[in-house]
C-alpha cells in the first residue's frame, strides 16, 4: 500500500458542493475522521489526487501527524447504512446545495468525545454488477405470490386475482430502491463507493450510535479490530455493503461546524504575460494559482489607492509594485512614510533616504525653484498648511491668513528667510484677526484659534536645518528619488511636514509637459495618506487633489495613497483612481469599499462578506487593462501578493549635517546706576514664544543654550510690574551687554 497522508482541514468554501468535490477525487479511496472533541475533521487517504482536488476546490490543509499513538489494538464498531433518495428534494437545486445528512454531527456529539471514521472506498463496475445480482436474488426469493376469491359489492358475480405477498415489505423497499440506483450506476458506467460508518469503542460510543441510526438506515454492524490506522485503512474494504451512487455519497461527507468557513465570489480572469507583477491570481477569492496578474506600468498615472486594515499586507504589496517600477530606472519615485518602514526598501532601490529630525539636512520648505511660478507655488502651499492644520471651521480663514504673509514674502525673492515667513504670518493674523492698542494685542476668537492652529508650523522653523534658506534643492532630490522617513516627528506635527513635502513634490510636477499619457514618468506614494487628505469632499486639498489626479494623467505621474480604510479618502476621489487593491476592511466600511470594485457575477452583500475576512496578504483587485492600445476596464479579482524583503539596515547618510548653527550665548544685564543686575528674572523670545527662562548670576550674566544663529530673538527683563518689563532685540550666537 502507498503511503497514507494524514490531512487536517482548516478552511473551506462556505457554500462547499460535496457533489462537485467527491467527483474531483476520480474514485479515490479516503476516510474521513471526525473528532467532535476537538472539532477537528481529518481527510485519511493513500492518494494524491485527493489533496490535489481539495487544492483546487479552494480547502485549506495542513499535514497531520497520526493520532493514533497507543500500542495496543483498537475496536471499532462498524455499520453497514443506506441512505433513501428523498424524491422531495432535489439533491441539487439551481444555485443552492443540499445540507450533508451529518452536518450536524459535531454540535449534538460535543463532549461526547466521540470519535468517529466514515470512509469511502471505491466499488468498481464488477462489483457494483455482483452485489446487483445478489440483491435480485434475495427479492425473488421474497415473493410468494396467492389467489384471491371476491365478490364486488355493487356486482352480481364472483372474480379471482393473483396478488404477491411480501414476507418482509420494509426491507423489500430497501433492497428496490437499492436496486434501482445500482441499475443506474451501471448503466451510466458511473463511480460508486462502497460507504461505512466506523465508531471507535471509547467514551461517546453509545451517543454516537443513537447518533447515527437517527440519521441513516444500519443495514448491518460489526466489529473491527486494528493496531493502526493503515491496518484499519487496508482491512476496512474486506467488510461487504451496498456501493452508493455519488450522489447519496456526497450527501455524506461533511465536515466539522468549527471549521473556518472562506466566503467565495465567482471570478473570471485572463492572465497577462508582461508588465508589473501585481501578485498570483486566486481564483473565486479562496484558491491560489500561479497565474500572475500584470499591469501595464503605465496605467497607474490613472492613479492608485491601496487599502487595508494594520498587518493584512498592503505596503508590501505597495513595495512589490514600486520596486519594479524602481528597478526599471525611468521613473522617479517619491515616497512619503509616517515610519521607517520604507528606509529600507530606499536603500536596497538606491532611493536618497531622508530622516526628518534624524538627518538634519538644511531644508527650507518655503524654497521656490527658479523654474517654477512662484504666485502658483505659495497658493498651493497655503492650501496644504491649511488643510494640514486640521482647523476645522477655521481653515478657510487659516488659507487668507496665508495667502496675504506670502504674497509679501515672496514679492522679492524665491527663497525666503522661514523667520521672515512666520513673522508675516503673525503679522497677517493681526491685521486680519486682532486689534492692536497702545499696550497690547488683542485677538479675535478667530484671531486665537488661528495662532494655535500654526503654532505647529513656528516649532518646524525653530528647528536649525528647517530655520534657514539656501537649503537644500528639491528638485535634486526627486530627480534621483527619495523616501522621506517621518517616524521622529510626533503626530500632531505628520500633518504639517506631509503638506510641506507634498507642496514641494507638487512645484516639480508643474515642469512636466502634457504629453505623458502613455509613461510614467514620475510615482508619488503617500504611506497613511488621509494624514494630509480626509475623507472631507469639500476640503480644498481634495478639490485640488481632483483635479490634479485628472491632469497627472496628461503629465505621466501616478500618484499612490495607501490607506487603513477605503473611506479614509473622499469617494470622489477613490472613483477617480482607477487602480485599486483593497485588503481586509472593517466591518463598517467593507460596505463602501465592495462599491469600488467590479464583481459582475457576484451579490453585492456576498462581496461585503468577504471583503471583511480576506487572508494576509489576499486584496480584490480593480485594475485597468490593455486591449492592443487602448487602455479597458477589467474586472475585479482577489489575489495574494508576494512577500517583499529588503535590507532594513540603517545606513550613515553622507553630507549630514551637525548642528553647527546652534550656538550658546551669554548676554550682561546693566543698569546704568547700579552696574550688573544680580537675580534679575528674563526669558527668551523666539518668533513671538517664550523658549527659555534664566536668571542673572552675581556678575549680571545670563546664558541661553541653543540659539539660532544669526537669527533674531527678543530678551525680556521681567520688572516689578507687568508694565516695568524692558525687551531687548537679541541675534543668536552674538553675546552683547543688555542696559536698562
Amino acid at each position: 500500500m502507498a503511503e497514507l497522508h494524514f490531512i487536517r482541514i482548516n478552511a473551506i468554501p462556505s457554500s462547499a458542493d460535496t457533489l462537485l468535490l467527491l467527483n474531483s477525487f476520480l474514485n479515490s479511496k479516503f476516510m474521513v475522521l471526525h473528532d467532535t472533541s476537538a472539532g477537528s475533521t481529518s481527510i485519511i487517504t493513500d492518494s494524491p489526487t485527493v489533496r490535489t482536488a481539495m487544492h483546487n476546490f479552494g480547502i485549506s490543509t495542513n499535514e497531520a501527524d497520526d493520532a493514533w499513538t497507543e500500542e495496543s489494538a483498537k475496536r471499532f464498531k462498524v455499520f453497514a447504512t443506506y441512505l433513501f433518495e428523498d424524491n422531495t428534494l432535489l439533491y441539487k437545486k439551481e444555485g443552492s446545495v443540499q445540507e450533508p445528512k451529518l452536518s450536524d454531527m459535531y454540535s449534538i456529539l460535543k463532549g461526547t468525545g466521540a470519535k468517529i471514521i466514515t470512509a469511502f472506498c471505491p466499488s468498481d463496475i464488477r462489483s457494483t454488477t455482483r452485489i446487483k445480482k445478489e440483491i435480485e436474488r434475495d427479492i425473488s426469493e421474497m415473493e410468494v405470490r396467492a389467489t384471491k376469491n371476491a365478490r364486488p359489492i355493487l356486482e352480481n358475480r364472483d372474480y379471482s386475482a393473483q396478488v404477491e405477498i411480501y414476507h418482509d415489505s420494509d426491507k423489500k423497499r430497501v433492497l428496490g430502491s437499492a436496486l434501482n440506483m445500482l441499475n443506474d450506476i451501471i448503466m451510466s458506467n458511473g463511480t460508486s463507493y462502497r460507504f461505512y460508518m466506523l465508531v471507535e469503542l471509547s467514551a461517546g460510543t453509545e451517543e454516537a450510535e443513537r447518533y447515527l441510526k437517527s440519521k441513516l438506515l444500519i443495514l448491518e454492524e460489526s466489529e473491527i479490530t486494528a493496531k493502526s490506522i493503515p491496518e484499519l485503512y487496508a482491512d476496512i474494504e474486506k467488510v461487504n455493503c451496498i456501493p452508493f451512487s455519488i450522489e447519496r455519497c456526497s450527501r455524506l461527507l461533511s465536515f466539522s461546524d468549527r471549521i473556518r468557513k472562506l466566503p467565495a465570489i465567482k471570478t473570471s480572469f485572463n492572465a497577462s504575460e508582461k508588465g508589473i507583477v501585481i501578485g498570483s491570481y486566486v481564483q473565486n477569492g479562496i484558491k491560489s494559482t500561479d497565474e500572475e496578474l500584470c499591469i501595464m506600468k503605465e496605467s497607474l498615472n490613472l492613479g492608485a489607492i491601496v487599502s487595508g486594515l494594520p498587518g493584512s499586507g498592503k505596503t508590501l504589496s505597495a513595495k512589490s509594485i514600486i520596486g519594479q517600477i524602481a528597478k526599471e530606472g525611468d521613473t522617479k519615485t517619491v515616497i512619503i512614510s509616517p515610519n521607517d518602514e520604507w528606509d529600507g526598501f530606499g536603500h536596497s532601490n538606491g532611493l536618497e533616504v531622508i530622516r526628518i529630525y534624524d538627518s538634519q539636512k538644511p531644508i527650507n520648505f518655503f524654497r521656490c525653484s527658479s523654474t517654477i511660478n512662484a504666485e502658483r507655488f505659495y497658493e498651493d502651499l497655503s492650501m496644504l498648511i491649511a488643510s494640514a492644520s486640521n482647523a476645522g471651521p477655521y481653515r478657510n480663514s487659516i488659507e487668507k491668513v496665508l495667502l496675504s504673509a506670502f504674497n509679501k514674502s515672496y514679492k522679492d525673492t524665491k527663497d525666503p528667510d522661514p523667520n521672515t515667513v512666520y513673522s508675516n504670518i503673525e503679522l497677517a493674523v493681526i491685521e486680519q484677526h486682532a486689534k492692536v492698542t497702545n499696550t497690547s494685542i488683542k485677538y479675535t476668537k478667530h484671531g486665537e484659534n488661528i495662532k494655535a492652529a500654526l503654532q505647529n508650523l513656528r516649532l518646524i522653523i525653530s528647528r536649525p536645518e528647517f530655520a534657514y534658506n539656501n537649503g537644500i534643492d528639491f528638485r535634486s532630490i526627486i530627480e534621483r528619488g527619495a523616501v522621506f522617513d517621518l517616524s521622529n516627528v510626533s503626530n500632531n506635527m505628520k500633518p504639517f511636514f506631509y503638506a510641506l513635502i507634498l507642496n514641494q513634490i507638487y512645484g516639480f510636477a508643474e515642469s512636466f509637459d502634457i504629453y505623458g499619457d502613455s509613461k510614467l514618468r514620475m510615482l508619488i506614494c503617500l504611506e497613511e495618506a488621509q494624514v494630509v487628505f480626509s475623507n472631507d469632499a469639500e476640503s480644498a486639498a481634495n478639490q485640488d487633489l481632483e483635479n490634479r489626479v485628472q491632469n497627472f494623467r496628461k503629465k505621466g505621474i501616478g500618484l499612490f495613497l495607501i490607506t487603513h480604510n477605503a473611506t479614509d479618502i473622499s469617494p470622489r476621489i477613490r472613483r477617480l483612481l482607477q487602480f485599486k487593491m483593497y485588503f481586509r476592511q472593517s466591518a463598517d466600511v467593507a460596505k463602501y469599499a465592495a462599491n469600488d470594485l467590479i464583481f459582475n457575477e457576484a451579490e453585492d452583500i456576498e462581496i461585503v462578506k468577504k471583503m471583511k475576512v480576506l487572508g494576509q496578504r489576499v486584496c480584490a483587485v480593480s485594475y485597468i487593462g490593455m486591449d492592443e492600445n487602448r487602455k479597458v476596464p477589467e474586472n475585479s479579482v482577489f489575489v495574494e501578493v508576494p512577500e517583499v524583503t529588503d535590507n532594513k539596515a540603517y545606513k550613515e547618510e553622507t553630507n549630514v549635517v551637525k548642528n553647527t548653527k546652534l550656538s550658546d550665548t551669554v548676554f550682561t544685564i546693566k543698569s546704568k546706576e547700579k552696574g550688573p543686575l544680580i537675580g534679575a528674572n528674563t526669558y527668551l523670545l523666539y518668533l513671538g514664544e517664550r523658549v527659555a527662562e534664566c536668571v542673572s548670576d552675581n556678575e549680571g550674566r545670563v546664558t541661553f543654550t541653543g540659539m539660532l544663529l544669526a537669527k533674531k530673538y527678543e530678551v525680556v527683563i521681567s520688572g516689578e510690574k507687568k508694565n516695568e518689563s524692558k525687551k531687548f532685540k537679541v541675534c543668536g550666537g552674538k553675546s552683547e551687554e543688555l542696559i536698562i
